[in-house]
């Protein structure tokens, strides 16, 4: 090599930028870590294969124990760990090695602590063969946490590389209190930069994809979680969501996901809380079955959160109302809402409503049909309150070390920064919202057979099954129960086909994103890999009231 050559070789590496290359140390620290874990060479695709959900259970990898172990639900593990029929760490060492399959197929994975959860199921085996009982309720379940959760001595970089480095001074509540009931922590997943979007996506790890089509979008903010779930990677993931975050991550993952009303589950420890006051964050749980949803609310509300997270009402676990919420008291009259007056979902959503309905019909429930969420009062509602400090911090975050933004993030824009005033006002619109739809929904009394409100509004978790990597737009479908307050699970119904999914010849849009949503549904719904679940949320009543869906998780 010449001197000159030399030079300029010098000089590449110097003009690197400093957020390029601390992001790629840690990406790379992260896939070592990673590596040292996986059971053997990973499994190489088949040229074009983009759906690869099966791919952990026939990878060859997994010994049969740790395929059953991996593909058991919440219940059924806590009854063979508790029993000692399954070590815990024989459980935790099954999930590691599927994840590490997982992030292999769709990079889910972040901070990754595997020794450390081996440890600890060491440790709660040694309790058990001595003591003969579980230490609590959670007894040697692995738990994945979205990066969000702060954990101690861990890592929250909500995706920006300034915070790489930054551990948590203060370990969540929600996370220590699971720990002492006997949870086994033992990765966190990934998320966008600065969270709001819809894709999962950061300079530090990457891109995440759906299972269904890596191709695809998993979502967002939750995406990662959603992910490693549906790959069987984690039996039960933690999520938050504050417009959709939990549910189009369910969605676009073809799993289940919990979406609690605010003041009802736990979430952050208020030292690492943020300042939104009038739409709130919430933290809940994805699972592969409804199961895990059951298994993580009815755990966390005997742990008496209340007496140790002020933002929780002292509300148990009601075995009453979710007794009535699942039909077994009487039958439940669903209300159905096709759109939201701004953007008609794509075709197999359609046809998952409709196939939906019929079975509910058949079940012996009441169906009747109810006037639409205008999305768009809703989104500009909703939109002036997340965009009110003209998007200061994120520009701050990134200033440090000039990092730049991911396209899939709104650009941060000073002119929609509002006052003190007119976020006041802001509160009040949302309020006026709020009694809008519950007087909305007290109305469908004088429609139903039972005499009672309807006991769950079904919509379509989104106006999209999930989406080509970076085309995902449009999500007040998945932000109105948070504008609202209201309790949300999404739930698996179909998957789509192209046979029976076809795109409508006659068409007129409701809106521009309607038009939108319409044009883009050509590009990757009817391709022959194109395949994703569905799911379908139901919107459930305040907190005011005292009905709630089968989950009881309601307020």
């Amino acid at each position: 090599m010449t001197a000159d050559e030399s030079a300029h070789e010098l000089n590449l590496t110097v003009t690197i930028p400093v957020w390029e290359r601390r992001a790629a140390e840690r990406r790379a620290q992260r896939d070592r870590k990673v590596a040292q874990w996986q059971p053997g060479p990973m499994p190489a695709l088949l040229p074009g294969q983009t759906n690869v959900r099966a791919v952990p259970r026939h990878s060859g990898l997994l010994t049969p124990e740790q395929i059953t172990i991996t593909e058991s639900s919440a219940t059924q593990l806590l009854s063979h760990l508790s029993s000692g029929r399954w070590s815990a760490e024989s459980v935790v060492r099954a999930f590691i090695s599927r994840a590490t399959i997982a992030n292999h197929l769709t990079n889910p994975l972040t901070d990754v602590f595997f020794e450390s959860a081996v440890q600890d199921a060491q440790r709660l085996d040694a309790i058990l063969r001595e003591t003969g009982k579980p230490i609590g309720p959670l007894h040697g379940l692995p738990i994945s946490l979205k990066d969000v959760m702060h954990i101690s001595g861990g890592e929250s970089t909500l995706g920006f590389i300034a915070r790489i480095g930054c551990t948590s001074k203060t370990e969540d509540r929600l996370v220590s209190k699971l720990r002492q009931a006997g949870a086994v922590f033992f990765c966190k997943t990934n998320i966008p930069q600065a969270l709001m979007s819809g894709e999962c996506v950061n300079y530090i790890y990457g891109r995440t994809s759906t299972p269904f089509n890596t191709l695809l979008s998993a979502g967002g903010s939750s995406g990662g979680e959603g992910s490693l779930v549906s790959l069987g990677g984690s039996p039960l993931g933690i999520g938050s969501d504050i417009a959709g975050s939990i549910r189009t991550p369910a969605n676009f993952n073809g799993i289940y996901g919990l979406c609690p009303s605010p003041d009802r589950l736990p979430g952050h420890a208020a030292e690492n809380s943020d300042g939104s006051t009038i739409i709130r964050a919430v933290t809940g749980p994805l699972s592969r079955s409804v199961d895990g949803l059951e298994v993580y609310t009815r755990t966390v509300l005997s742990l008496k959160p209340w007496d140790w997270d002020f933002s929780c009402a002292a509300i148990p676990w009601r075995q009453d109302e979710y007794d009535l919420g699942s039909g077994k008291k009487r039958p439940l009259c669903f209300g159905f809402m096709a759109h939201d007056l701004v953007v008609l979902p794509n075709p197999p959503i359609i046809r998952a409503m409709a196939e939906l309905r019929s079975s509910l019909l058949r079940a012996g429930h009441q169906v009747i049909s109810v006037d639409p969420f205008d999305g768009k009062e809703i989104a500009e509602a909703a939109f002036q309150v997340f965009l009110a400090t003209g998007g200061e911090e994120v520009t701050t975050m990134l200033g440090i070390l000039d990092e730049p933004l991911i396209k899939e993030v709104p650009q941060p824009d000073p002119k929609t920064k509002i006052s003190v005033l007119e976020y006041h006002s802001c509160a009040v619109k949302i309020k006026k919202l709020r009694q809008k739809y519950l007087d909305m929904w007290l109305a469908t009394k004088l429609l139903t057979e039972t005499g009672h409100p309807v006991d769950a509004i079904i919509l379509p978790s989104g106006g999209t099954v999930a989406a080509p990597h970076g085309t995902m737009e449009y999500f007040t479908y998945e932000a109105i129960s948070n504008v609202l307050e209201w309790t949300c699970a999404t739930v698996p119904v179909t998957t789509v086909d192209p046979l029976l999914d076809q795109k409508p010849t006659m068409f007129e849009p409701m809106s521009e994103h309607d038009q939108r949503n319409y044009d883009k549904c050509a590009f990757h719904l009817y391709s022959e890999v194109a395949l994703t679940d569905l799911t379908f949320y139901l919107r459930q009543i305040p907190r005011s009231t005292t009905k709630m869906l089968p989950f009881a998780c309601k307020s």
